[in-house]
Formats: structure tokens, sequence, C-alpha cells
């Protein structure tokens, strides 16, 4: 997404690096493949798996650094640690993680894991 003049402050962005992964027939996608958005706001983005999943696990990259665990969400509820906060949609087929009051320190990849039924 094209920066937007208008939007006050320093934006960062919010990314996924790794390709989706097949595990068997079933797949993951996650979006957007890029996210552009301003300190103070709330940050969306989500995974989708081919078929009702176990427990869906968030992970964060940020730029030189491994990656960190920052929750898991079942299908039936919610899950918040700090800032960001997950959630299941669609029947167990989905999930969305929320950033919210995004930080310049939040910029970098992100990357969901399912535990698959």
């Amino acid at each position: 997404s094209p920066r937007n003049p208008l939007m006050p402050g320093p934006t960062l962005q919010l990314f996924f690096c790794f390709p989706p992964v097949s595990c068997s027939e079933a797949q993951v996608d996650q979006s957007p493949q890029l996210l552009v958005t301003g300190e103070g706001k709330v940050s969306t983005m989500s995974c989708a798996f081919t078929s009702k999943y176990q427990t869906f696990h968030w992970y964060q990259q940020l730029q030189g650094r491994g990656l960190t665990y920052l929750l898991s969400v079942s299908p039936q509820e919610n899950a918040t640690e700090q800032r960001f906060m997950g959630q299941p949609l669609e029947d167990g087929k989905r999930s969305s993680l929320h950033i919210t009051d995004s930080q310049l320190g939040d910029s970098g990849s992100y990357l969901c894991a399912v535990r698959a039924q």
C-alpha cells in the first residue's frame, strides 16, 4: 500500500516474510503480505487454514532477531498478551492478530503456525 501523505507521524511496516506452508493437503495463507500503518493505530492481520485447526500460534520476528512467541488462539476464544490480541474466525479456519497502539518497535515480520486437528 502506498504511504498516505495525510497520515501524521512516522509509519511502521508489519509484514509476513514466510511463504505459505503446506501440510499434506492443507495450506496456511497469511494476509496482508505487507501492512503499513502509523504509530498509535490498531494493526490487524490474519491467517487462513484450509481445514479446521486445533490451535493457531502467532510469532513475531523483529529485524536481526529470532522468532518470538506472542500467543496461541483456540477455535473458541480470544487470547490477549499485552498489546496483542488473537481472535478465532470462521469456525476455526481463520485467526486474526490485532496490535493495539502500534509502535515503531513493532515493525517486523509476523508468522502464524497451525496445529491441525
